[in-house]
């Protein structure tokens, strides 16, 4: 009988195995890295030519995967055929030894057309060069090569003046002007840490020219620029195991309420007269935040250059405008932004020599435009209209006018989803739509800005291809991105959904991921895939193939959804974008479990079978919900977390949580940020939690996720942990972390277990 009893659970346990293996294979099968080249006219690619953008020229992919180019005529919108490639390439002629071209391989970018007869284009096939009369369907031999004609441009060493009788460099950290061979050293208060150089020199390169971060007047010989002061600013260290002899890898790092943090001064040169000067009016704060020189941009029209700060706490915005003819400094501009700015949308655009000035603010808690003269008086707002508007896409100065992205004009689509406008800078009308179609849209224009190639799509709908004008109408379509070959495989799309918060108010949008195969009677797991912002959310809003292998992962037997939380996305306003301002561990911890009451009401989802995982910020998410409603969630994934906040990045903690001025230790102002952390809740874990970190993350450092397995030791908790050697903050190539992934929540949401010793390898 023990035998008999044994055999069966001998069987029971094989075809358990046999299962997951076989949901194993099923998710490989609908895995973006197996299905992407079945779909067609997905990258959409137009060029134009002739003169007031006369021509339009494109390639479509057949389902054989053979391209046709077709020619279309912008005068009445009609096509014509310019070639098939698997007939081009029989017509091209031979070589010196008789052999043909295996295959041409033209592209859109390798033919260039005759701008005086288009019934012609030319193509450069190694040294030889060819024009085709796809009229006549002849190729023949010429002399000239057209390949890349007008795609150069002359360069400009940006270390030189304009005239190039100047240079300016950094030697041994100090700031030296170059005169022909000749160096003149301006300054002698540069060091290692605060150096005018992009790096700070060490002895033994204290010979060496290094590049300084600045600008040069366009026609002059005056230059401004900045220095980065690290005197003091705190370090983290990595230990790299793999290398020969495992050694440690040392950076900066400034964490929430630190004392000392980056800080910048600026200098101006006027170069005639071997001048140096700092522009302390510019450091009106002393930690103050350069949000332009801090990418390496500086903005400057005509001999002004403009340069917009922050305060520390990042509720303050300040723009200068510095005359490059003399170093005179000016403000110009200066907003207040409770709680704190839009560091992800704050922008400003500086037109006609500085007369006019565009400026993005959320003063009435929607994002938009206000149009001020050249002393930063406000002359009117751009717009009426209380929808957000985004970045600028181009500025057209003669006409007055800009194109910009949109979000949330129709209430009737889904706020994320991006259109452009044209606004007026004057105010002289309100935005007019230039991309019709529910969907985020993406533009190109043509060469002469009459024409606007409009791509746009949503994660239920393949990328559609139109032509509009400037005034919103759809003059030509293109074919449409093609999933039929996916679908004949059984693939669906996803399910793009709205749901309520936990205000039972505020509406929320995402997606939910189905198995392709949903048994009658079934009960399936519901997982959700998470990342909290607030700079961002990792919602997908145009097509994608199984973004983030969410919809692979559902055909394992699970529900998967990703929703945008309050808090997590700048484009709604304000208000929106602020939820969680000062609460930065909980505030979307309660939209989470709404979600997921909801999705159990709308599908078959079993709300005993609960999990979560997240990368980065949404692992530190994932371990947050694991640790708040323990009895809720069931089993987690928490990757590259910053689990303690506190040790993680400046910028990140104070402008999300909130930093405050205090009295220190020796009566000088400080800074005080303190954040709740995960490790605070160590002790209520009871489902199951994987910790993964990448041993050189320096991002999220694994110190955040070591400091939340050492709590939870401490609370005595049973966990799993997984480190990556030699990766950082994005755990390396994804196939061996997505794979653990799936296992994870096979084992412990589906209860089959996985013996084998092999992680499936992706093709």
């Amino acid at each position: 009988m023990k035998k008999l009893l044994s055999v069966i659970c001998l069987i029971v346990s094989l075809m358990s195995l046999a299962s997951a293996q076989s949901y194993m294979d099923r998710a490989e099968v609908f895995e973006r890295d197996s299905l992407h080249y079945k779909v067609r006219n997905s990258y959409f690619t137009v060029k134009w030519t002739g003169k007031h953008d006369r021509y339009l020229y494109f390639s479509e992919k057949q389902k054989d995967g053979d391209e046709i180019v077709w020619l279309v005529d912008s005068r009445n919108w009609k096509k014509s055929l310019v070639y098939k490639d698997s007939e081009i390439m029989s017509r091209f002629p031979s070589g010196t030894d008789g052999k043909k071209e295996a295959k041409l391989n033209l592209g859109l970018y390798n033919i260039h057309f005759d701008e005086q007869d288009i019934s012609r284009f030319y193509v450069d096939k190694g040294k030889k060069h060819y024009c085709y009369n796809w009229r006549k369907e002849e190729w023949s031999e010429t002399d000239d090569s057209y390949a890349g004609k007008g795609n150069r441009y002359p360069g400009h060493n940006w270390r030189y003046s304009q005239d190039s009788l100047y240079r300016m460099v950094c030697v041994d950290n100090q700031l030296c002007l170059g005169v022909d061979d000749s160096l003149v050293c301006l300054t002698s208060d540069g060091e290692k840490d605060h150096s005018y150089g992009l790096k700070g020199t060490g002895p033994e390169k204290s010979k060496a020219e290094i590049s300084v971060q600045g600008m040069w007047q366009k026609k002059g010989h005056h230059f401004i620029g900045h220095r980065k002061d690290c005197r003091n600013v705190g370090s983290l260290t990595l230990v790299d195991n793999l290398s020969e002899r495992p050694e440690p890898k040392t950076y900066l790092f400034p964490m929430p309420g630190d004392t000392a943090v980056f800080r910048y001064d600026f200098y101006y040169v006027d170069a005639d007269q071997r001048s140096f000067r700092r522009l302390t009016e510019l450091e009106k704060y002393k930690d103050q935040e350069m949000y332009l020189p801090r990418f390496g941009q500086y903005c400057q029209s005509g001999d002004y250059v403009y340069l917009m700060a922050s305060n520390r706490q990042r509720d303050t915005l300040e723009l200068f405008r510095v005359d490059l003819r003399n170093g005179e400094v000016r403000n110009i501009i200066t907003e207040e932004c409770k709680p704190h700015f839009n560091e992800m949308m704050m922008s400003f655009h500086v037109l006609n020599e500085g007369k006019d000035i565009l400026w993005w603010s959320e003063r009435t808690g929607k994002g938009k435009f206000y149009h001020y003269d050249q002393d930063g008086r406000l002359l009117n707002p751009v717009m009426k209209q209380e929808f957000v508007s985004g970045a600028v896409h181009s500025i057209d100065t003669a006409a007055r006018t800009f194109i910009f992205e949109g979000y949330g004009a129709n209430p009737a689509v889904n706020p994320d989803y991006r259109y452009f406008y044209k606004g007026s800078i004057d105010g002289k009308f309100e935005p007019v739509l230039l991309t019709p179609g529910n969907g985020t849209h993406c533009i190109e224009l043509s060469p002469e800005k009459k024409y606007i190639f409009d791509k746009y799509s949503r994660m239920d709908m393949a990328p559609r291809h139109q032509i509009c004008d400037m005034k919103g109408r759809v003059l030509y379509e293109l074919p449409s991105a093609d999933v039929s070959e996916l679908e004949k495989c059984g693939w669906k799309y996803p399910e793009v959904v709205e749901f309520m918060a936990a205000d039972s108010v505020t509406k929320l949008y995402g997606v939910v991921y189905l198995p392709f195969e949903m048994e009658p009677g079934r009960k399936y797991p519901i997982i959700t895939d998470v990342y909290p912002g607030p700079q961002m959310d990792l919602v997908p809003r145009e097509f994608s193939l199984d973004d983030n292998y969410n919809h692979s992962l559902a055909q394992l037997g699970f529900i998967v959804v990703n929703v945008s939380y309050r808090g997590s996305n700048p484009h709604r306003g304000r208000d929106f974008y602020n939820f969680g301002y000062g609460n930065l561990r909980d505030y979307a911890l309660d939209d989470n479990y709404a979600v997921i009451q909801q999705v159990a009401q709308r599908y078959p989802g079993d709300l005993d079978r609960v999990g979560i995982y997240g990368h980065s910020g949404g692992g530190f998410m994932a371990a947050a919900a694991m640790l708040t409603r323990p009895d809720f969630y069931k089993a987690g994934v928490a990757a590259s977390g910053n689990h303690d906040n506190n040790i993680y990045t400046q910028w990140w903690g104070e402008s999300f949580h909130g930093v405050h001025r205090v009295a220190g230790k020796d009566g000088k102002p400080a800074f005080e940020c303190k954040i709740p952390t995960n490790i605070e809740l160590a002790g209520n874990l009871k489902g199951k939690l994987l910790l993964i970190t990448g041993d050189m993350d320096n991002n999220v450092h694994p110190a955040n996720t070591m400091r939340l397995a050492h709590a939870l030791i401490k609370a005595g908790k049973r966990f799993d942990m997984l480190v990556i050697p030699g990766t950082d903050h994005s755990l390396g190539t994804p196939s061996y972390y997505t794979n653990v992934l799936r296992y994870y929540f096979v084992e412990n949401l589906l209860g089959l277990p996985q013996k084998d010793i092999n992680i499936i390898n992706h093709n």
